[in-house]
């Protein structure tokens, strides 16, 4: 007898992805909790069950971003290939994948603007960023130990794709027709990858 679905996990994870369609199309702030009750078919206290307000809501959804992307940086740290490689398979994702990232751009953008005003949200963003940099800098730093990449301070190497990433990323958002973010991403990448291997 194969065991039972666990409940509590499916109902959250209808309530989550609800909550993102909901706060991408109206924001954090004009978004109620009756909106994204009804987006799921159930009573807004039912909500309540699994959230205690719609911080905690909000929350949740941004570290599941978070752990999706971390997910996929750490899967490219796992492989048995090259650091170049890893890299290359970690970002070839991520520009795989932006037509998915595209619509869930205005709630990343308005988690990060609430952790300029709250603790507890720059906390969250602040863990992320640091095992994001941290997975980025222990790919670089074997690919400095075997001779791979020139030698080089791999935190500020990390920092630095990151911050072409999320800097291509912010471009595309407000100007699109300006920006071929998958030329631009390999173009950017490829231009940090020649500075390590020099």
């Amino acid at each position: 007898m194969s065991p039972k679905p666990n409940v509590t996990t499916m109902r959250t994870t209808q309530i989550i992805e609800a909550a993102t369609t909901v706060f991408a199309e109206k924001g954090f702030d004009r978004a109620t909790m009756e909106d994204i009750a009804d987006a799921v078919g159930i009573n807004k206290a039912t909500i309540y069950l699994y959230f205690d307000n719609k911080d905690a809501l909000i929350h949740a959804i941004a570290e599941r971003l978070f752990d999706q992307e971390l997910a996929g940086l750490q899967a490219a740290h796992d492989l048995q290939n090259t650091a170049m490689e890893r890299l290359t398979a970690y970002y070839e994702t991520l520009i795989t994948e932006e037509s998915e990232v595209m619509p869930l751009m205005p709630i990343l953008y308005e988690f990060y603007a609430l952790g300029l005003r709250r603790d507890d949200v720059r906390a969250v963003i602040t863990d992320f960023i640091h095992q994001l940099t941290g997975l980025l800098a222990a790919i670089i730093q074997e690919g400095v130990e075997n001779g791979e990449f020139a030698p080089t301070d791999a935190r500020q190497a990390a920092r630095a794709l990151d911050a072409l990433l999320s800097g291509t990323l912010l471009h595309w958002v407000y100007a699109p027709e300006e920006v071929d973010v998958d030329a631009q991403l390999r173009y950017g990448v490829q231009l940090i990858f020649r500075g390590l291997l020099h």
